[in-house]
Parts: C-alpha cells; structure tokens; sequence
C-alpha cells in the first residue's frame, strides 16, 4: 500500500474516533479513556485534505511558470466530472501549506520530561528548547494528573513548583 494512502487513513481513522469520543462526552456525559486533543487531529485531517487536493491536480496553467500570478486547475470529481478553477497568486497559500506540514512534524512541538523516583524535587527546571511557552500537563508514577504552579521562565524554559517533592512525568506541547 501507498505510504501517503497509509498515512491518510491512519488519519482518517484518529479524526473520527476523536470525533466520535468528544461527541460521546458532550452526548452523555461519558469521559474518554484518554485526552483528546480535537483541534489537533483536525488539524492533521486537513493537511491530509490538502495532500490529496494537491496530488489530484490535473493541469496547470502557463502562468504558474511565471511566478503562480493566475492559475488555472482541474481537479477529478468524484462522479467522473471535471471541476476547474482559477485563481490570482496562489503561491502564499502554497507557502502556508508547506508551513503547517512542517509544523506537524511532532517533534519540535512538544518535549517530554520525566522525573526519576530517586531524584525527587519540588521543583523542576525544565529546559526544552520550543520557542514558545508550551501548555503544560504533569503525571505522577501511577499516571494520575498533578497540579502545580508553572513559572516560563523564557521561551524555552519553565520551571515547575509543586507542594510536595514528587517525581513523575511533565508533557509539554
């Protein structure tokens, strides 16, 4: 099977059973097993959307050589017709598209940090060099959630105070 075929559905399949959880929780109260991040996998389904729009194009027009001023474009559809279109400079919107594939690339987005049971602390420094200030969720050992004051430090470093010296796991995306 097709590498890209493979990844789409994989994608597919993790949109739908998001969607699916999250409609559960609001329907009837139920919450998922797991945290569901909604925003991120449609996100992914979308860029998914645009890889198959963009591997469908059919025919460019001439004015793509000079510089994507007007493109003309036909695209199948699914009842065997045609759909065509034209646009003024695409070439931002191509621009973006290769920004956010870039940005999916999961590992500058988020940084995991884990905290030995024999190096204890109540507080953790935390350096992990993303170049935000990234949300924040802490586990204990037997994976329950913690809650703690995180200080940002600067942008690619925090520092977490907890009341009590524990160790545990930080995610940070």
């Amino acid at each position: 099977m097709d590498k890209f075929l493979i990844k789409r559905i994989e994608t597919e399949k993790k949109f739908a059973d998001t969607l699916y959880k999250n409609f559960v929780s609001k329907r009837y109260g139920m919450e998922p097993c797991c945290i569901l991040d909604l925003e991120d996998v449609t996100i992914k389904k979308e860029l998914c959307d645009w890889n198959e729009l963009e591997s469908q194009v059919i025919s460019l027009s001439d004015a793509q050589a000079s510089k994507l001023s007007i493109l003309g474009c036909e695209i199948p559809t699914n009842n065997g017709s045609m759909l065509s279109w034209t646009s003024a400079d695409i070439q931002p919107l191509i621009d973006r598209i290769s920004t956010l594939e870039n940005a999916i690339d999961e590992t500058d987005l988020n940084y995991i940090y884990t905290r030995a049971i024999d190096d204890i602390s109540s507080i953790w420094s935390i350096t992990h060099d993303l170049g935000k200030n990234p949300s924040v969720r802490i586990e204990d050992l037997d994976g329950n959630d913690i809650i703690a004051e995180i200080d940002y430090v600067d942008t690619n470093t925090l520092t977490i105070i907890f009341a009590i010296p524990l160790a545990g796991t930080a995610y940070l995306n």
